[in-house]
C-alpha cells in the first residue's frame, strides 16, 4: 500500500499489521476555513489524496491519506509551532478530556472511500513537571496536540474511548 503522508507513526502501525507500506509525502496545503473536526480531517485526507493523484497519474496499489486533528472545548488544535506552544497545548489536557479526530481518505480499486473517526480521551493529571519530563522525548513535533500514543505519549492518558 502507498501512504501518502511522513507520518512515521501511520507508517509503523501498517507495518505492525503485516502491510508492506511505500511513503510518499504530498506536501498539500492543509488551510482550511472548516470549523467541524470531523470535516475538516475527512477534507484535509480527500485533499492530500488528491495531491497524490496530481502528481502520480499513473499507481496501482492502494493508496491511503490521513489527517489528525483535536477539539478542546470547541477549539481545533493541530500540531504545535514549538516547544513552547506544545507545552501549552499539553496543559490544556491536563487531567482532561479532549476529542481526536481522524480523516482518512482510500483509493482502492479506481474508487475512494473516506471518512472521519472519533476517540475521546482523557489525560492524566499531569502538572508542569510532567509535561516538561514528556516534552524531553521530542514526540512533540509535528503531532496534533502535541503528543502521539505510539510512544512515551501513551503514559499521558488515563482512558480512550473510541
Amino acid at each position: 500500500m502507498i501512504l501518502a503522508s511522513g507520518s512515521l507513526a501511520r507508517k509503523a502501525l501498517l507495518e505492525s499489521l503485516g502491510v508492506t507500506v511505500k511513503v510518499f509525502k504530498t506536501g498539500c496545503d492543509e488551510t482550511h476555513e472548516e470549523t467541524d473536526p470531523a470535516i475538516a480531517t475527512e477534507l484535509l485526507a480527500r485533499r492530500k489524496l488528491a495531491s497524490f493523484q496530481n502528481t502520480h497519474p499513473l499507481y496501482e496499489m492502494p493508496v491511503l491519506c490521513c489527517d489528525t486533528m483535536i477539539s478542546f472545548q470547541g477549539s481545533l488544535i493541530g500540531k504545535p509551532k514549538n516547544r513552547q506552544e506544545a507545552f501549552s497545548q499539553l496543559s490544556l489536557f491536563d487531567g482532561n478530556m479532549h476529542e481526536v479526530h481522524s480523516g482518512w481518505a482510500l483509493w482502492y480499486q479506481e474508487r475512494v472511500f473516506s471518512g472521519a473517526d472519533l476517540a475521546v480521551v482523557s489525560f492524566k493529571n499531569l502538572g508542569p513537571d510532567g509535561i516538561a519530563s514528556y516534552l524531553e522525548t521530542e514526540e512533540w513535533k509535528g503531532a496534533a496536540g502535541s503528543y502521539r500514543l505510539q510512544g512515551a505519549g501513551r503514559n499521558l492518558v488515563e482512558r480512550i474511548d473510541g
